[in-house]
């Protein structure tokens, strides 16, 4: 076999252990990021958590995957920080909750300020009757996920406990899934 075939055949084996290494390297990837599942608190993966704007892609048209982990806190419930209009607030992750619910205190806090003439609406729940205020947030981010345009209320004063993250931002991820005591919530 003369030189330049030989160099010739070094370069195709070259090649072809590149393009195996990547695919085993994928493989290997996504098979330790199930085996692993999540640590203690809000674990995600794909771009780092920062306080800067999710870019636009955030839609999962990046092609990364967007999921988050969250460890059941001493207490049985999923907690978070979140990130409403940019501002953070902690949130409990309500998933028998039909809406995002906040508290006036949380609204204020992110910029949505209200009068007494914009509680509109009522709602029931275990501690009785609350007037509530219908809004829309333009975006909640947890993690590496964003939802943009999420329908929501916010509470009169003093009358919930905790701003709850419910299913108008839970509904409009691929998967939403209890493993124990971890949460797992993928866009």
């Amino acid at each position: 076999m003369g030189t330049s075939a030989a160099a010739a055949l070094r370069s195709l084996i070259l090649w072809v252990g590149c393009i195996g290494g990547t695919f085993l390297s994928v493989y290997y990837m996504d098979t330790l990021r199930e085996m692993i599942g999540g640590g203690a608190g809000i674990e995600t993966h794909a771009a780092a958590e920062t306080d800067e704007a999710v870019p636009e892609e955030a839609d999962g048209a990046s092609g990364f995957e967007r999921i988050v982990f969250l460890k059941a806190g001493d207490n049985g419930h999923f907690e978070a920080e979140a990130y409403i209009d940019g501002k953070p607030v902690n949130v409990l992750v309500d998933t028998g909750a039909t809406g995002v619910a906040l508290t006036y205190e949380d609204a204020e806090a992110v910029g949505i300020h209200l009068s007494s003439s914009d509680f509109t609406h009522e709602s029931r729940t275990a501690n009785g009757t609350a007037r509530i205020a219908p809004v829309t947030i333009s975006s909640i981010r947890i993690g590496d996920i964003e939802i943009r345009d999420v329908k929501a209320f916010v509470a009169e004063p003093g009358k919930l406990f905790a701003t709850l993250l419910g299913m108008t931002f839970l509904s409009r991820l691929e998967r939403v899934d209890i493993r124990g005591s971890e949460l797992v919530l993928q866009q």
